[in-house]
């Protein structure tokens, strides 16, 4: 589990809309954005690199880059900001079932492809250690590929749940990829989906600069 902070509750801006959106049965919002992928497809095309984790990896950046987005409640009041968050998502297998793939948090994208591909391809064997689970210091990043959307709402294991639950479809004639979110109110808001898609961009933008 990656290092993390708890957040004092005195003295935080946000304590007032925490404790607001606590009382709410269902803490939970879902927002789908529209996202250019092309420098990031082009980018995989002309290097021969998995598509899917040149997305991916910007998305665990951008993620990453939002606080709010690494902050989790646990046992029920506590909050606590990670350090990093990795990237928990389903690969298919050949019997067309899913198993997950843990990828880590890295700062350059060949450091995250040494420690994301053996996870994947482990997925595709069918092999995943169930205890990952119990992390809290992921988000869960699925790729649904056959079709775009204009929304999306998410699976919901808890309705007061707090680990990001992220989702992306496939690519329009425009480079464009629809990119869903869920979020728990208490943690974020529209403000912080405004700061990850801004991120998002800016992390899609540099993946040209892998080409080399």
């Amino acid at each position: 589990m990656n290092r993390y902070r708890e957040i004092d509750k005195n003295a935080w801006p946000r304590r007032a809309v925490f404790e607001y959106y606590r009382t709410f049965q269902n803490q939970l919002f879902n927002i789908t954005l529209e996202v250019n992928a092309e420098p990031a497809y082009r980018m995989a095309k002309r290097t021969g690199r998995s598509f899917f984790l040149s997305m991916l990896y910007p998305l665990l950046r951008a993620v990453n880059a939002v606080p709010a987005l690494r902050q989790r409640i646990l046992d029920g009041e506590r909050v606590v900001e990670f350090e990093h968050t990795a990237a928990l998502t389903p690969i298919l297998g050949a019997d067309d079932t899913f198993t997950m793939a843990l990828t880590e948090y890295a700062d350059r994208f060949d450091a995250f492809l040494r420690q994301a591909e053996p996870a994947v391809a482990a997925a595709k064997r069918g092999e995943f250690d169930p205890a990952v689970r119990r992390r809290p210091d992921y988000f869960c990043a699925s790729c649904v590929p056959w079709y775009g959307f204009s929304s999306l709402t998410q699976a919901a294991l808890r309705l007061d749940q707090s680990i990001v639950i992220l989702a992306w479809g496939k690519m329009n004639r425009s480079f464009t990829i629809p990119v869903a979110l869920q979020l728990n109110h208490a943690l974020a808001d529209g403000r912080h989906v405004g700061l990850f898609l801004e991120a998002l961009e800016k992390e899609i933008g540099s993946m040209a600069a892998y080409e080399r």
